[in-house]
C-alpha cells in the first residue's frame, strides 16, 4: 500500500483532491487511520498494548494517517511494507530525535517523497532533518552538519549545499525538487503585490509611543521578543476591546483603515478575499464588522488551529461552491496557510504579517493554486508614524523582503532569530531603519 501522513486539518482535503482528479477507482481501496476510522482499526495485541489491526493496514491499497498516529502506533505501521511513503508538510519532522521524527524515518518504505512549503523555518537543522528521512545519511550527521553549515551564516557555502541538493548525483535525479510556481506553472496567474501605507491616527500613534518609551533600553532574557511582540499588537489595533460604532473601532488603525478600503473595492466588484490574522479575539470581530459592514447572511467563515479538520474542509468547500459574489474568509496564518485550496478569492490581505516570510507566502498560495483564473491580488497594510521615523510595520517589511530574498538564493532560513529581534527592535524603538 502507500501510505500518506498529513497534518489532521488535510486529510479530508486529500480525500476530496483525490475524488476531483482521479478517475474511477482512482488509487483504490483508500483506509481512514485517523479519527472515526482509527478508532475501527484499534486492537489489542497479545502483550496488552493497544494497537492497530494489521491485516487491514496491509490490505489497503492507499492509507490516510495523521504524523501523531504513526509515531503513537510506529510498531503496526512499521510491520507493514509500504511501496511508497508520502510525508506531506513535512516541516513537522524537522526535530532532530523527536518520537515523530524517529517514527517516520524507521517505516519500512520502498520510496519516499517529503513535501514542504517551508523546509527551513526557523535552523538549517530543519532541513537536514527532512532529508535525513527521506534519504539517510545523505548530509552526513546532524553534528558535522551543523558545524559546517549553521555554525557560521556563510552565503556561499549555502549557496553550495543548495546546489549539491539540487544537482544529480551518479546519473540519479537530484534529491531536491524545489518548485517554484513562476518557474514551472508559467500558465498560473501572477500575483500582483500592494503595498499601502497609511499614517496611524492619533489614538494609535499615541498607544505605539507609549509602548516605545515603555520598552526603549529593555535588555533582559526574552524581554525584545516580548516589547516586539507588544508592538505587533498595538501596530495592529491600539484597543481590541474598544468600545463604539463600526466606523469608530476601523478609524482606530491605520491597518483596519486599508483593509477595509481594499475590502470595499473588492465588495463592489463582487470579488472574494482571504484575510490572514492570527489574534483569535480579533478574528470573531472582524467577522461581525464584515458581515454587517456588507450585510452577508452569515459572517464569514473562520479557520485556526481550534477549528477541527473536517470542519475545516466543509468551511473550504462552501467557500468554493457557494454563488458569485462578495465573500471572504479569515484565516491564522499558520492554521489555515498550509494545504487549502481557495481559488475562489483572488485577493490576498495580510493583516498581521507572520515572522517568516515563507509562512506568508504559504498563505498567499492558498488563492495562487491550479485552478486559479484571475490575477492574484495580494494587500499589505502597513501604518506609519508620519514624522519621518521608520514604524514597526515599515521595519518588519524591509526585514521579511530581505529574508525572502536569501531564502530563494541560498536556503537561508526564514525563522525569526535573535539578530533579527535585536535588529528589528533597535530600528523601530530609534526610529531608524
Amino acid at each position: 500500500p502507500l501510505l500518506i501522513v498529513a497534518p489532521t486539518g488535510l486529510l479530508a482535503n486529500w480525500q476530496a483532491e483525490h475524488d476531483r482528479h482521479l478517475e474511477g477507482d482512482g488509487l483504490g481501496n483508500c483506509l481512514a487511520a485517523y479519527g472515526a476510522g482509527l478508532r475501527q482499526l484499534l486492537r489489542q495485541s497479545a502483550d496488552g498494548v493497544p494497537g492497530l489491526d494489521q491485516a487491514r493496514l496491509r490490505e489497503a491499497d492507499w492509507v490516510l494517517t495523521t504524523y501523531e498516529t504513526l509515531r503513537d502506533y510506529d510498531r503496526d505501521f512499521g510491520a507493514i511494507r509500504f511501496a511508497v511513503l508520502l510525508a506531506d508538510e513535512a516541516q513537522k519532522v524537522k526535530t532532530p530525535g523527536a518520537r515523530v521524527t524517529d517514527a517516520m524515518k524507521g517505516m519500512n518504505a520502498d520510496f519516499r517523497i517529503a513535501m514542504t512549503g517551508t523546509p527551513v523555518e526557523n535552523r538549517l537543522a530543519d532541513l537536514w532533518c527532512i532529508v535525513d528521512g527521506v534519504h539517510s545519511g545523505w548530509l552526513g550527521d546532524l553534528k558535522g552538519f551543523s558545524r559546517r553549515y549553521e555554525a557560521e551564516a556563510d552565503q556561499e557555502r549555502l549557496r553550495g549545499l543548495k546546489a549539491l541538493l539540487e544537482g544529480s548525483f551518479g546519473g540519479a535525479p537530484a534529491l531536491l525538487l524545489r518548485r517554484m510556481k513562476e518557474d514551472e506553472l508559467p500558465d498560473l496567474p501572477t500575483a500582483e503585490a500592494h503595498v499601502e501605507e497609511v499614517a496611524m491616527p492619533a489614538r494609535q500613534s499615541e498607544a505605539y509611543d507609549a509602548v516605545i518609551a515603555g520598552v526603549r533600553g529593555q535588555d533582559r532574557k526574552g524581554a525584545i521578543l516580548e516589547a516586539l511582540q507588544r508592538l505587533r499588537s498595538v501596530a495592529l489595533h491600539p484597543d481590541p476591546q474598544m468600545p463604539g460604532s463600526d466606523d469608530d473601532f476601523i478609524a482606530a488603525s491605520a491597518r483596519l483603515r486599508v483593509c477595509f478600503q481594499a475590502l470595499d473595492r473588492i465588495a463592489e466588484g463582487c470579488e472574494r478575499a482571504l484575510v490572514f490574522l492570527d489574534s483569535i479575539e480579533l478574528q470573531s470581530r472582524l467577522a461581525s464588522l464584515i458581515q454587517r459592514r456588507y450585510r452577508l447572511a452569515v459572517p464569514p467563515a473562520i479557520i485556526n488551529g481550534e477549528v477541527a479538520g473536517h470542519r475545516r474542509q466543509q468551511r473550504v468547500d462552501r467557500f468554493q461552491a457557494a454563488p458569485e459574489g462578495f465573500d471572504a474568509m479569515i484565516l491564522s496564518p499558520r492554521a489555515g496557510g498550509v494545504g487549502l485550496t481557495l481559488t475562489r478569492a483572488n485577493h490576498v490581505i495580510h493583516l498581521a504579517r507572520w515572522w517568516n516570510p515563507a509562512v506568508e507566502d504559504q498563505c498567499t498560495g492558498r488563492a495562487l493554486r491550479i485552478g486559479q483564473s484571475r490575477t492574484v491580488h495580494v494587500h499589505v497594510p502597513i501604518g506609519t508614524l508620519g514624522d519621518g521615523r521608520r514604524s514597526f510595520d515599515q521595519n518588519l517589511h524591509d526585514l521579511l523582503e530581505r529574508k525572502r530574498r536569501l531564502m530563494r538564493d541560498a536556503l537561508l532560513p526564514g525563522g525569526f532569530d535573535e539578530n533579527d529581534q535585536r535588529h528589528l527592535f533597535e530600528a523601530t524603538t530609534s526610529g531608524g531603519t
